[in-house]
């Protein structure tokens, strides 16, 4: 599954967590991948400075703005 609207996740993409707000970039796509299958995983980088990389399924994801890679 893509994102919550149904775009395709593409790396640079700028997506906010559903739950939890948080925002990011997306570092890292693995379509119809991961521990689910049919749906796609992606990695993704926190711009609040918090260290590390969340990776989860693109559905618990929206899309907020699609652009260049920016790291």
């Amino acid at each position: 599954m893509a994102y919550s609207d149904g775009s395709t996740p593409e790396l640079g993409d700028r997506v906010r967590h559903l739950a939890s707000g948080k925002i990011g970039r997306v570092a890292n796509v693995q379509l119809t991948a991961g521990d689910t299958p049919g749906h796609d995983q992606i990695s993704v980088e926190p711009e609040d400075g918090s260290v590390g990389v969340d990776v989860a399924l693109a559905d618990e994801y929206e899309l907020v703005e699609r652009g260049q890679i920016k790291w």
